[in-house]
């Protein structure tokens, strides 16, 4: 009976979601109309800032909402991911209770929190889902309209090709900036918030950033992950490509899984802290003000 109904809610948000959706689209597609190249990617940008604003005001104001946040992709999350958990007896009540036949597609578009009271937080549901599917789609038409960096053929002559030599010096993906002392402050903070499965040596963070590692690190939480290394990137310490640095050298394994972390969880991982701090991000912020006073 419970599952039923929140299966029955599930289709209504899907069906109130694509309705909000595609208005919004068609209305994004006018006005890119009117718009020429550089003013269609300032608008682009604005619009992202606009809508991840947006997206945490909604996030935040429950923790039912925060976990649509993060699980939105996920098929019938309303009922398999972490949403049911989060909600209060009296909520849950309303929701199993509800006639979803009787439900009145034509009332909730003249007004959307019509139905606020009999089905908790609908409105901020359906908007939370359409503007998370709505930034997806700036973030692409935005990678789109950047210039593309220009292949430049080289040619080298036979004569001139060296035979295999040993080249010296240590090889550096991350373009990591980090000294000894750093490395030692940072491996206390990889423990402290525990990113990892297990606790790691100064030596160890060291051949991570150099890509030297004899195994691979397991995460405990990507999202915590990419916190880490999007701060380090932000001040330049680590490169702003560190993702495809993690997933082409096998670096780390993901939390539940025995495979290493790819490049598309890594985004997605990175995508999701836009949004909210991951638990124990205030820790990883309290060791990178320290790393900046040096």
């Amino acid at each position: 009976m419970v599952e039923k109904q929140f299966k029955s809610l599930q289709e209504l948000i899907d069906r109130c979601t694509k309705h909000d959706y595609n208005a919004v689209k068609e209305a994004f597609s006018m006005k890119k109309v009117y718009l020429n190249t550089d003013q269609r990617a300032d608008y682009i940008r604005k619009e992202i800032f606009r809508i991840t604003e947006e997206l945490v005001s909604i996030s935040q104001k429950v923790p039912a909402l925060k976990s649509i946040a993060f699980d939105w992709h996920t098929p019938n999350f309303v009922w398999e991911t972490s949403f049911y958990e989060y909600l209060t007896i009296a909520e849950r009540r309303k929701y199993i209770a509800f006639p979803y036949d009787s439900f009145d597609d034509k009332q909730y578009i003249e007004n959307p929190a019509s139905y606020d009271e009999s089905l908790p937080y609908f409105s901020d549901i359906i908007e939370l889902l359409v503007y998370s599917q709505y930034l997806e789609d700036l973030q692409k038409t935005e990678t789109k309209l950047l210039p593309q960096p220009e292949t430049k053929e080289t040619t080298i002559d036979s004569q001139e090709e060296v035979s295999s030599k040993k080249v010296v010096g240590k090889e550096n993906p991350f373009n990591c900036t980090l000294n000894k002392s750093e490395i030692r402050l940072l491996a206390d903070c990889v423990n402290e918030a525990h990113i990892f499965t297990t606790e790691i040596t100064p030596q160890i963070l060291e051949d991570f950033f150099y890509c030297q590692l004899t195994g691979a690190l397991k995460s405990t939480n990507n999202r915590l992950l990419a916190y880490f290394m999007m701060k380090l990137s932000a001040h330049e310490y680590i490169t702003y490509e560190w993702q495809s640095v993690v997933a082409n050298n096998n670096l780390v394994l993901a939390p539940m899984k025995e495979k290493y972390l790819n490049a598309s969880d890594l985004s997605t991982a990175n995508d999701n802290i836009k949004y909210i701090s991951p638990k124990k991000s205030e820790v990883i912020d309290k060791f990178i003000k320290q790393l900046k006073k040096g």
